[in-house]
C-alpha cells in the first residue's frame, strides 16, 4: 500500500537547531574522551560548582591548570548542548509548522541531555567508576536520539513522501527493504554493543592490554592461563624497560580478554557494516538519501579502523585515543541515521510492520508512522 502525501511540515529553524545540537555533542564526546584518556575525571572535585565557584565564573588561573582545563571545558560544552536542547524544545513547541512527533521528541532530547549531565555530576560526587562507564555509554544513546530529531525535522523526511507515494514498489523491492531494515537494525545493535565494550575497556585501563596487532602476544589467541599471563607481563615489562616512555605495566587476564573482545567486535562490526553498505548500494540506490549515507558509513569505518590500529601501535596517545572514541560515536550516529531513513523509505513504499522484528525496530517504525500524520 502507498501512503497519502501529508501537508508540508518542514521547519527550517527547527532543523538547524537539531543540527547544531548534534554537532555540539561531537566535541563534547571528544572532550569526554580526553578526560578519560588523561585520567582527570575528578580534576574538578565538586559539582555543580567548580572549586566552590559558579562554573561560569571559574577564575582562569584555576581553569588553565592541566587536568582542570579538560574537565571544566567538558562541563561547559555539556552546558552548551543543554542550552541548544532548550532552544530546540522552544522552537518545536512555539513555532510552526511542527508535528506532534517533533515536539515530543525535542522534549525527549532535552530530558536525555539533563539525565546525562546529572550522571556526569554524580560520577564526580560519588567517585563512582560504574557511573563513569554508564555516563560514557548513555552519551551514545543521546547522540542517536539527536540524530533521530535531525532526520525527522529534515526536508528529506518530507520530500521522500512526495517522491515515492505515487509509485508502486514491486514485491521484490518490498522484500529488499524488509531485509535492509533488519540488517540495519542488527548493525546498530552490534555497534552499540561494541561501544559498550569499548567504554568498559577504557575505564578498566585495558586499552593496551594487548600491545601487538594483528596478533596477540605473537599468537592468534591471547593467553588463557596464569602461565601465559606471566609470559605476557614479562614481555610488557621488557618493553617498558627499553622504552623512553613506559606505558604498558602489568595486566590481568580480565583486561586482556576485554581488549580481545573489543578487537573481535571490531571485526564483526566491520563485516556487518560493509555488508549493509553493499546491500544498500545494490538494492536501494534508487532511493535518494540512502546510498550517500551508506558510503559515509564506509568512510567513517575506514577512519575508525585506522585510528584503532594507530592507537595500539603508537601506544595510546591521549589525543588519538579520544579521537577514536569520537569517530566511533560518529559512526554509530551515521549508521543510525541510515537505519531511520531505510525505515522511512520502507514505510512510504508500503512495507507492513513485521511482528517478528525486534522491539527496537517496532519503536522506530512507530516513530516513523506517527510522523506521517499531521499534528
Amino acid at each position: 500500500m502507498s501512503l497519502p502525501v501529508p501537508s508540508v511540515t518542514y521547519n527550517r529553524t527547527l532543523h538547524i537547531l537539531a543540527w547544531l545540537t548534534t554537532l555540539a555533542t561531537f566535541p563534547l564526546i571528544w572532550m569526554g574522551g580526553l578526560v578519560t584518556s588523561h585520567g582527570v575525571g575528578l580534576a574538578v572535585p565538586d559539582w555543580p560548582n567548580s572549586f566552590g565557584y559558579n562554573m561560569f565564573l571559574l577564575p582562569w588561573h584555576i581553569w588553565e591548570q592541566w587536568g582542570v582545563f579538560y574537565e571544566h571545558t567538558h562541563r561547559l560544552l555539556g552546558t552548551l548542548v543543554g542550552f541548544l536542547s532548550i532552544l530546540l524544545v522552544l522552537c518545536a513547541w512555539l513555532t510552526k509548522p511542527t508535528t506532534t512527533s517533533q515536539r515530543w521528541l525535542s522534549v525527549a532530547v532535552l530530558l536525555t541531555v539533563i539525565t546525562q549531565g546529572v550522571l556526569g555530576g554524580l560520577r564526580v560526587v560519588w567517585v563512582s567508576l560504574d557511573l563513569a562507564i554508564i555516563h560514557g555509554i548513555f552519551a551514545q544513546a543521546a547522540l542517536c536520539l539527536m540524530g533521530l530529531m535531525m532526520v525527522i525535522s529534515s526536508r528529506w523526511w518530507q520530500n521522500i513522501v512526495s517522491q515515492l507515494s505515487s509509485k508502486n514498489c514491486t514485491e521484490k523491492e518490498l522484500r529488499n527493504l524488509r531485509s535492509l531494515r533488519t540488517l540495519a537494525v542488527t548493525c546498530v545493535i552490534l555497534m552499540f554493543a561494541q561501544l559498550v565494550v569499548a567504554a568498559l575497556m577504557r575505564h578498566h585501563q585495558a586499552g593496551l592490554a594487548i600491545p601487538d596487532l594483528p596478533l596477540h602476544y605473537g599468537h592468534l589467541l591471547p593467553p588463557i592461563s596464569s602461565e601465559g599471563l606471566q609470559l605476557a607481563n614479562a614481555q610488557r615489562i621488557a618493553e617498558d624497560a627499553t622504552s623512553p616512555n613506559p606505558v604498558l605495566g602489568q595486566v590481568t587476564l580480565g583486561q586482556i580478554w576485554l581488549h580481545f573482545a573489543h578487537r573481535l567486535g571490531a571485526v564483526i562490526v566491520t563485516i556487518a557494516l560493509m555488508w549493509l553498505a553493499i546491500r544498500v548500494v545494490q538494492r536501494a540506490s534508487k532511493y535518494k538519501g540512502l546510498p550517500s549515507i551508506a558510503l559515509t558509513v564506509v568512510l567513517f569505518l575506514i577512519v575508525q579502523l585506522t585510528l584503532g590500529i594507530l592507537t595500539v601501535w603508537w601506544r595510546k596517545p591521549a589525543d588519538l585515543a579520544s579521537l577514536h572514541v569520537a569517530v566511533g560515536a560518529l559512526l554509530l550516529l551515521t549508521t543510525f541515521v541510515l537505519t531511520v531513513r531505510i525505515f522511512r523509505v520502507g514505510r512510504v513504499c508500503g512495507v507492513a510492520e513485521q511482528p517478528h522484528v525486534a522491539s527496537g525496530t517496532n519503536a522506530l517504525s512507530s516513530t516513523t508512522s506517527a510522523q506521517i500524520s499531521t499534528p
